[in-house]
């Protein structure tokens, strides 16, 4: 302990000289925002946009009763999308966009609320996906977990970067339950669900900081923030191939009828993302981690592309592959 406590002030000490990074001062907004949230897949049929004003100070949000948006791709004008009314959840999307966006595309979203009280735009790129196919290897083993062996899936992932150019990437394991009735013949899913990865012994997604399950965190001269959500760079394997080794739980399927037939299938997708959605990718899971510790580290920038408002809109395209790891048929 005694030991700890000196490591602990001798970090304090090395890092008073070297604190001259000061945040910029910004005012509060003087006057309520419109803030504009999407992100944006290529080649998917919708994509929800989430609005909202922001009031003074910077806290209040109410939701836009009366709004739209207009879509521009590539210059020409595709859809005018209204805001719906939505009741529920109060961050859920309420403008739901049917233009279906390509790799390589340039868009433009100019949002208007309220009558045209409030007014903001973004101009965004969706990235182009990486030219082959990925490869996945999986395997059925044990993990050490805090309360000690645990049975769970590891998945090795192989992809091959794209040539000549810096890229961003995230990982995604999607998990798809589906149930056909055996009276009529319907099918009904996907019910989809993401596991949590478990990233702690790949090179690449923890930017080096290989760990165990006996590391409670990075420890206390380490300063890391693990990477929740799976978003890294080519830096390492620039030009070249490389193979993730992550982990998830063993899939499986609860409350399953004998009599319908009973299937999960796994989805493995790398999307290419933007530096852009990158930076704030790697912002929020500062933001929302306990690892993260604003006294000794950076201070958090979130980026924001959106003009005349607040606000993130953030792109990507993918590469998928579809592993069925379930298949029960009626008994």
């Amino acid at each position: 302990m005694k030991k700890n406590l000196s490591i602990l002030f001798m970090l304090v000490f090395m890092l008073l000289p070297a604190c001259e990074n000061e945040l910029p001062y910004m005012d509060k907004p003087q006057a309520p925002q419109l803030l504009m949230n999407a992100f944006l897949e290529a080649e998917k049929e919708e994509n929800g946009v989430f609005l909202c004003i922001i009031d003074a100070d910077g806290q209040q949000i109410d939701r836009v009763s009366n709004g739209f948006i207009v879509v521009y791709v590539n210059g020409e004008k595709t859809e005018t999308a209204q805001v719906e009314k939505l009741y529920g959840s109060f961050n859920a999307p309420n403008c739901t966009l049917k233009t279906l966006f390509r790799p390589g595309d340039h868009i433009r979203l100019e949002a208007t609320a309220e009558g045209g009280q409030y007014r903001a735009d973004c101009e965004v790129e969706i990235p182009l996906p990486i030219e082959e196919t990925i490869r996945v290897d999986t395997l059925r083993t044990q993990l050490r977990g805090s309360s000690g062996m645990k049975d769970c899936m590891q998945y090795k992932i192989t992809i091959c970067d794209r040539p000549d150019e810096k890229n961003y990437y995230r990982l995604v394991i999607e998990e798809n339950i589906y149930r056909i009735s055996s009276e009529d013949g319907v099918r009904y899913g996907p019910f989809t669900s993401c596991p949590e990865i478990i990233n702690q012994e790949d090179l690449v997604l923890t930017d080096g900081h290989l760990t165990t399950a006996d590391d409670d965190k990075f420890g206390i001269l380490d300063l890391a923030v693990r990477n929740l959500g799976n978003v890294f760079t080519d830096g390492r394997f620039e030009n070249g191939s490389y193979t993730l080794k992550v982990y998830t739980s063993i899939p499986y399927i609860s409350g399953i009828n004998g009599k319908d037939h009973n299937y999960l299938d796994v989805t493995v997708r790398l999307l290419s993302i933007s530096q852009s959605y990158y930076r704030y990718l790697r912002a929020m899971n500062c933001l929302n981690s306990e690892d993260y510790n604003e006294t000794f580290m950076e201070p958090v920038i979130v980026p924001q592309n959106v003009s005349g408002g607040l606000g993130f809109v953030g792109t990507s395209s993918e590469q998928r592959i579809i592993l069925r790891m379930i298949d029960r048929m009626p008994l």
